[in-house]
């Protein structure tokens, strides 16, 4: 009877990990990207960005997020959730401090969900302050 339980219980623990991403399945999301719309909570409608040179950013090999200057984001998330399947970020090399964290009181996600689809990429803001479309540059 114990050892059906444990049975039970370690199949059950198991079949609800999360479906890991893998750093090869993580190189479409590698590059520049620059938002397009917006799509602020409660609403149904994209909003058009048309100054859109500040809010940009980078995706490295390692999943680490930078700025447009190149310096690691402030509150960056730990995890990645692209298309369902999650990727945890472990810096491959080092990053340089980014001055404007320390004005910075980090209250962020742990992990930041996307939908790539081509080029096209979706980010949801786990606040639920809405969503945000982006293009590859």
């Amino acid at each position: 009877m114990r050892s059906t339980l444990l049975v039970l219980f370690l199949v059950g623990l198991f079949s609800c990990k999360e479906k890991q991403l893998s750093p090869e399945e993580l190189q479409p999301l590698v590059g520049k990207w620059r938002v397009t719309s917006i799509q602020p909570a409660g609403k149904t409608e994209w909003e058009f960005v048309t100054q859109s040179g500040q809010h940009q950013f980078e995706i490295r090999y390692d999943g680490v997020i930078l700025g447009p200057d190149g310096l690691p984001i402030c509150c960056g998330p730990k995890y990645l959730k692209v298309n369902g399947k999650v990727f945890t970020i472990v810096p491959k090399e080092g990053l340089p401090d980014n001055p404007l964290c320390a004005l910075v009181n980090c209250v962020g996600c742990e992990t930041l969900e996307m939908d790539l689809q081509g080029d096209g990429l979706t980010t949801n803001t786990c606040n639920g302050s809405g969503r945000s479309r982006y293009e590859r540059i």
